[in-house]
């Protein structure tokens, strides 16, 4: 028996061969790089740049239709076919069975975010919009996002969202910043940065782990006292230990694999809130005068020269 033709694959197909290259050059502009372009079948159908919506098989259920860069019309940003109705676009991230899910809106913030390597999904239908029926597919997933533009209409669709989600966490973008392709692109923040907002973003199961105290050390020079208390409030602890390692959110920390013994388990939490670090296996915590002098061996001093010269060329030995 021979298998049906996917028409609307083909026609995807079609509309991406017709792709110009100055509309692949506005996208990798708008941050979506050559392989999502390929992976995303995106297109050009004379007019508009096409997006194919996947179904949960992969197979092309329709398209939206975003303005090209020169059209300067009224008309909305993008649209779809009549027969798409509401739908998800991310089905395919959703299959992947990932640890943690952003839902953000629309379709190109969708793609900035898979981008850089964060499971993103959004509704076809605008960020206000979100059935029901889609629920359960995120039950699997252990960490859910939520981030909409920092706006009035954004928080609102947050809210309403997270009423049916309760247990998503809403993500707030840093002031001036208006959503995720604004905050990777124009603003051009980075993944850590990007880390760091999920981390920071509230929790009302109450799952906060208890921010660690400090383990301060108190030198007995006042000058260097009021070096050490400035520092610790001017630098942020996760610029430094991105240094040695790569950091990720989890619950209301940033985790990584311990640099102070043989982790296997990422035990080594840093907390931005407090700008603290806390190990759960080894013990080691402090802050970020205490990291440094832990982790190069320094004197207390010489950690306050280091992280003085970090704080401005953010090298730890600088290049002189």
């Amino acid at each position: 028996m021979l298998k049906p033709i996917d028409w609307r694959r083909v026609r995807a197909q079609l509309f991406h061969r017709r792709l110009p290259e100055n509309i692949r050059r506005h996208l990798n502009a708008r941050g979506i790089p050559a392989t999502v372009v390929e992976s995303q079948l995106l297109g050009w159908n004379g007019e508009r740049i096409t997006i194919p919506v996947f179904g949960r098989e992969r197979q092309v259920l329709s398209f939206r239709y975003a303005k090209a860069p020169t059209d300067i019309s009224d008309s909305p940003e993008v649209i779809s076919d009549p027969e798409l109705g509401m739908e998800l676009y991310g089905w395919d991230s959703l299959a992947k069975k990932p640890g943690r899910i952003v839902i953000c809106d629309g379709e190109f913030n969708r793609l900035v975010l898979e981008a850089h390597d964060y499971a993103a999904v959004t509704s076809t239908g605008g960020q206000g919009t979100f059935l029901l029926e889609w629920l359960p597919y995120f039950e699997p997933v252990k960490e859910v996002f939520i981030c909409f533009e920092r706006s009035r209409a954004g928080e609102t669709a947050a809210k309403n969202l997270h009423a049916i989600l309760p247990r998503a966490r809403i993500v707030k973008l840093p002031a001036g910043m208006l959503d995720v392709t604004d905050f990777f692109v124009w603003q051009e923040q980075t993944t850590l940065d990007f880390e760091v907002a999920l981390a920071e973003a509230p929790s009302t199961f109450g799952d906060r782990s208890d921010l660690p105290p400090a383990l301060e050390s108190r030198p007995l020079l006042k000058s260097l006292r009021s070096r050490a208390q400035r520092l610790r409030k001017s630098v942020k602890l996760y610029d430094l230990v991105e240094q040695y390692t790569t950091l990720r959110a989890r619950g209301q920390r940033l985790v990584a694999h311990c640099l102070f013994h043989d982790d296997a388990e990422q035990s080594f939490g840093v907390y931005p809130e407090a700008n603290t670090y806390a190990c759960s296996k080894c013990g080691a915590k402090g802050d970020v005068v205490q990291f440094l002098m832990d982790m190069e061996s320094m004197s207390f001093g010489r950690a306050l020269d280091a992280l003085e010269r970090f704080e401005f060329t953010h090298e730890i030995y600088g290049t002189g």
